[in-house]
C-alpha cells in the first residue's frame, strides 16, 4: 500500500528489489483506468519519463525536474494549443485542467491566438524565454498534482523525490531505469493505448482523429538548425556515413540526422546528431548504424563536447558512450532493424 498522497511533499521508502515482471506490474496499475485520475496528468509524466530516460544520470539514476518539466510543457502546447485537444472530461466543476488554464493564460499575456479553428506555432519556436517562462508555470503544476501523485500510483517504488530540493529531480529505481531502457518502446505504446482511451472520452469524435499521430507529434521537433549550425562550426562539411562533400547552400541544406532514429529515442540531444546527405539520410531511415559508425560517433563526440557553445554544454550533460551503447542495445531489442551501412 502507498504511502505517497497526490500532495506529499516527499517519498524516501526504501526500494524493494523488482524483477522485469513487477515494473510492468507497476505500469500496468499506474495506467489503467481503473487507477485513480481525472486527467491526463499521468500519461504526460510517464511519456516524459521515457523520452528523457536517456538522459538519466547512469550513476546517480537522477532525472531532473528541469528536464522533466520542459518536456510536460512541450507536450501541452502541442497537444492544447495546436491539437485543441481537451485534457479532462468537463463536468459541471471543472471544464478545464490547471495547466491548460496556464497555457490560455500565457497566450493572453501576449495576445497569442489560440483559437480553436487555428493551430498556433510549435513550442520550439517560442522566444526561449518565453519558453523559460511558460515551462517555470507549468513545472510548478507537475510539480504540485503530478509527481506525488504518480510515485503513489507506482506503489512509491519508481522514485524518490523532495518538492523542496526543485534543483534537483526524481531518483530512479535502478530496476525501474533497467526495465524503461530494455522495454522502451513497449512502454509508450502501452502509454499511448492508455492515454488514446482517455482522449477519446474527454474530447469530440472529430478531435479525437489520428491520436497517436499527434501524441507522437506532439514532442516531434521540426526546426534542427540550432544543430545544423553547431555541427557546420564544428567543421563537418562530409557526409558523416559515405564521407560525400555537403551542400552549405541553404535551400540545399544537408539534413541532420539523429545517428539513433528519433522514431526510438524521442528526444533531440546534439550527441546524436551527424549532417548527412539527402541520399544516406533517406536510405538509413529508421535503421540502427552498423557498429563502425559507433567509433567514429564516439571520437566525433569527445571533441565535440569541449566546444564552449551553451548547447554543447546543456546537451551533455549526461552524455557517456556507454548511454550510445545502452541506447543500441535497447533500440535494436525494441524491433528496429541494426547494421546500416553507406
Amino acid at each position: 500500500m502507498s504511502v505517497t498522497r497526490w500532495d506529499s511533499e516527499s517519498n524516501t521508502v526504501p526500494f524493494h528489489p523488482l524483477t522485469e515482471a513487477d515494473v510492468i506490474a507497476l505500469v500496468n496499475r499506474a495506467l489503467s483506468g481503473n487507477s485513480r485520475h481525472t486527467t491526463t496528468y499521468k500519461y504526460a509524466f510517464f511519456k516524459s519519463i521515457i523520452d528523457n530516460v536517456f538522459n538519466v544520470d547512469i550513476n546517480s539514476k537522477l532525472l531532473t525536474y528541469d528536464n522533466l518539466a520542459s518536456r510536460f510543457t512541450e507536450i501541452y502546447w502541442n497537444l492544447v494549443l495546436n491539437y485543441h485537444l481537451r485534457q479532462e472530461i468537463k463536468t459541471s466543476q471543472h471544464e478545464y485542467t490547471s495547466v491548460e488554464k496556464e497555457l490560455f493564460a500565457f497566450c493572453e499575456k501576449y495576445k497569442f491566438n489560440y483559437s480553436e479553428k487555428l493551430s498556433i506555432f510549435p513550442f520550439e519556436s517560442l522566444r526561449s524565454d518565453l519558453q523559460l517562462e511558460i515551462t517555470k508555470k507549468i513545472k510548478a503544476q507537475m510539480m504540485k498534482y503530478v509527481v506525488s501523485a504518480f510515485c503513489g500510483d507506482t506503489d512509491d517504488q519508481f522514485y524518490h523525490f523532495n518538492k523542496k530540493d526543485k534543483s534537483e529531480g526524481i531518483i530512479l529505481n535502478p530496476d525501474v531505469y533497467a526495465a524503461l531502457v530494455k522495454y522502451k518502446s513497449v512502454f509508450e505504446k502501452q502509454n499511448y493505448y492508455e492515454w488514446i482511451k482517455y482522449l477519446e472520452k474527454a474530447n469530440l469524435e472529430e478531435d479525437s482523429y489520428a491520436l497517436a499521430n499527434k501524441l507522437d507529434a506532439s514532442t516531434e521537433r521540426q526546426n534542427l538548425n540550432p544543430y545544423r549550425k553547431v555541427l557546420i562550426e564544428f567543421n563537418q562539411t562530409r557526409c558523416f556515413y559515405c564521407g560525400k562533400p555537403l551542400h552549405d547552400d541553404s535551400d540545399k541544406a544537408s539534413p541532420v540526422d539523429h545517428f539513433i532514429p528519433w522514431s526510438f529515442v524521442k528526444d533531440d540531444k546534439l550527441w546524436n546528431f551527424v549532417l548527412a546527405c539527402p541520399h544516406c539520410n533517406s536510405a538509413k531511415s529508421n535503421i540502427v548504424p552498423d557498429e563502425g559508425y559507433f567509433t567514429t560517433l564516439k571520437e566525433r563526440n569527445s571533441k565535440l563536447c569541449n566546444i564552449d557553445l551553451p548547447i554543447v554544454r546543456q546537451d551533455f550533460k549526461t552524455y557517456s558512450y556507454s548511454k550510445l551503447i545502452e541506447m543500441q542495445h535497447s533500440a535494436v531489442f525494441n524491433g528496429f532493424e541494426y547494421g546500416w551501412k553507406a
